[in-house]
């Protein structure tokens, strides 16, 4: 028995040191993209990895950037819309979209935009059914517990001087708890696999940094990477699927449950704080565009003959339909890819759309007549 308690506790350990030495080495990682944030123009894109934390980034990209006239909000659903493919000039966009968004980095996003003095013109918002579910994870959003504190007790709901400490304590145990995480631990040990390889992390500083990764747009050379306006440029591996596989993917995903889509149920209070932030948009004159993003067509054919998860995803539509009716916001259900037209070509697996698919969809609602 003592054998047992000593070869577990031994492998926990060493868990916990390869988790740790991984945690440190992402963030010293990310402290070299905020300080490249800073210094990314028009035409340039900022090489990244699959597991970057976009929430460090665009809180410092979004005190730098110039005021734009427009600016998208959701999660990687809308991240490869760029300005240039809205016909926009540099500056005039600014994607602000955070992986598995919730509402609260929503909140988050346009409080840091208000306080840069970077209120746009117009507004889109792609939501997802899990930004306003109550199954939530609280985790990521987390990271910006002090902007939505702000929020909320400007628009005269704070939650008490205790909110921001508590949730503070709550986003520093769940990082805590990823110190004990297998999903974690494979992560860092790719870190420490190219750390022997002798890949530089956190350099010599930004002009370093700047060299290595930050490119002209035209020299991303098939990596991943995120552009000067916000939006994401995929690797080439995704051009190289075939129709076939990524519909394969697609059917993987709506039976593996298409993000907890049967166990969906409105989170009120979130829809509420939904109700808040456009209703503060529209008063500082922001014109709101929002749309329920499209399905790769064989997720959309699986989630319609469940009746669950089709009974969620209309439940979701009222829910924001509704808030947006009484902000005087543009709306679209585009879940259903045959209703924009959009082939199963223009997906990069089940609920990805391509750009191709989500330009018709933004450019319908912005071609429809403004609510009275």
């Amino acid at each position: 028995m003592r054998a047992f308690a000593v070869t577990v506790s031994a492998l926990l350990f060493l868990v916990v040191a390869i988790n740790g030495f991984g945690a440190w080495e992402s963030y010293r990682h990310e402290q070299r993209f905020q300080a490249v944030a800073a210094h990314l123009r028009p035409g340039q894109a900022v090489i990244i990895e699959r597991d970057f934390d976009d929430r460090r980034f665009q809180r410092m990209r979004v005190q730098v950037i110039p005021r734009p006239a427009v600016v998208a909000f959701g999660s990687s659903r809308v991240m490869p819309v760029s300005g240039g493919a809205l016909g926009l000039a540099p500056g005039q966009f600014y994607n602000a979209a955070v992986s598995a968004a919730s509402l609260e980095d929503h909140l988050a996003l346009w409080q840091l935009l208000k306080r840069s003095g970077h209120i746009p013109e117009l507004a889109i918002f792609s939501i997802d059914h899990w930004a306003l579910a109550e199954s939530q994870e609280a985790v990521r959003w987390l990271a910006f517990s002090r902007e939505v504190s702000e929020f909320l007790d400007g628009a005269g709901r704070g939650m008490g001087w205790a909110w921001d400490p508590v949730q503070r304590i709550s986003y520093a145990w769940a990082r805590f708890k990823e110190l004990f995480s297998y999903t974690v631990l494979r992560a860092s040990l790719t870190d420490i696999e190219r750390a022997a390889r002798g890949r530089r992390r956190y350099g010599a500083g930004v002009l370093e940094s700047l060299q290595r990764d930050v490119v002209g747009e035209e020299h991303v050379g098939g990596r991943r990477a995120v552009r000067a306006d916000g939006s994401l440029i995929y690797e080439r591996a995704y051009d190289g699927q075939s129709v076939r596989e990524v519909q394969e993917e697609a059917v993987r995903f709506a039976r593996s449950g298409a993000r907890g889509l049967a166990e969906f149920r409105v989170d009120r209070q979130r829809l509420a704080r939904l109700e808040l932030l456009w209703r503060e948009m529209r008063a500082r004159g922001v014109e709101l565009v929002v749309y329920l993003p499209p399905y790769h067509p064989a997720t959309w054919a699986l989630i319609r003959n469940d009746h669950r998860a089709a009974a969620a995803l209309a439940a979701n539509a009222a829910a924001v339909g509704g808030v947006g009716a009484r902000m005087g916001a543009r709306f679209l259900d585009a879940s259903d890819p045959n209703s924009i037209p959009c082939g199963p070509e223009k997906f990069y697996d089940g609920d990805h759309a391509r750009v191709e698919c989500l330009l018709p969809v933004i450019q319908r609602l912005l071609a429809a007549p403004r609510p009275g």
